[in-house]
C-alpha cells in the first residue's frame, strides 16, 4: 500500500516507521528540515522537507497514486485544508490526527476519518492494566472483540469451555493454543495455560468480572 503521511508529530513518524517497515511505501512531508534530514536517515521512505499545503509538495509525494493519507501536523487547521485539497487529487481514504477532539465533527462531515491520540494512548494503558490483547472495536454500538491469556494460576486451567460461567454479553469466539485455533464447538475444548482466549461482547461495562474470573487464584490443596 502507498501511503501519505504529512506531518512527523510523535504520531506520524511512529506510523510511518510502522508502515515502512512492514512493507509498505511511505512518502512523508513535514517543513522541519532537521527532522526531515533525520528521518531520511533512519527509514526507506521519500521524504519531501516542505508545506503540504501546497499542491506542488502533494503532487512530488506521489499523492495522486497514493492508496491512503494521514494528516498528522500538530495544527487542525492545517490538517484540514491538506485532507480538502488531497480529495482533489482523489484520494478516498484519509484519516487525520486530531489536536483537538472538538474539531472531530468538521472532519467527520467532510467524510474524513479521526484519531484522538489521547483516548488510543488511555485504552492501550487500559489494556495493560488488565492484561488484554487483540482488542478490536466493533462498529459504533459498544461492542469489542478482545483476548486474555489464560495465568497457569488461574481456577479456570483446565476446566472445559461449556462449563465457565461468563458474566453477561460475554462470548467465547476461539481459544488459541500454539498458534492453532480451537473452536468452542468441540465441546471437549479445555482452558490451558498460556492460552489467548477471544472474546465477544456488547457488556464491556462487565469486563471486570470476566478479568476476576481469569485472575482467581486457584485453591490449594490442604494437607
Amino acid at each position: 500500500m502507498y501511503v501519505v503521511i504529512v506531518g512527523l508529530s510523535a504520531v506520524g513518524e511512529a506510523l510511518a516507521k510502522k508502515l515502512a517497515n512492514r512493507g509498505h511505501t511511505v512518502a512523508v512531508i513535514d517543513k522541519d528540515e532537521a527532522r526531515c534530514k533525520r528521518f531520511a536517515s533512519e527509514v526507506d521512505a521519500l521524504v519531501i522537507h516542505g508545506d503540504a499545503e501546497d499542491k506542488e509538495n502533494l503532487a512530488n509525494a506521489g499523492i495522486e497514486k497514493a492508496h491512503a493519507l494521514v494528516a498528522a501536523t500538530n495544527d487542525d487547521s492545517a490538517n484540514l485544508m491538506v485532507v480538502t485539497m488531497a480529495k482533489d487529487f482523489g484520494v478516498s481514504n484519509m484519516v487525520v490526527v486530531l489536536r483537538d477532539p472538538d474539531h472531530a465533527d468538521v472532519f467527520n462531515k467532510v467524510g474524513v476519518k479521526t484519531v484522538n491520540p489521547d483516548d488510543i494512548v488511555a485504552e492501550h494503558i487500559y489494556q495493560s492494566l488488565f492484561e488484554i490483547g487483540d482488542f478490536l472495536p466493533v462498529g459504533k454500538c459498544g461492542s469489542e472483540v478482545f483476548s486474555v491469556r489464560a495465568d497457569e494460576d488461574s481456577e479456570i486451567i483446565h476446566k472445559k469451555v461449556k462449563d465457565i460461567r461468563l458474566p453477561n454479553g460475554f462470548k467465547i469466539l476461539a481459544v488459541l493454543r500454539k498458534d492453532k485455533i480451537n473452536l468452542p464447538e468441540n465441546k471437549d475444548l479445555t482452558i490451558e495455560a498460556g492460552d489467548d482466549v477471544v472474546f465477544y461482547t456488547d457488556k464491556p461495562e462487565n469486563l471486570k468480572r470476566l478479568i476476576d474470573i481469569f485472575t482467581k487464584k486457584k485453591k490449594e490443596n490442604k494437607k
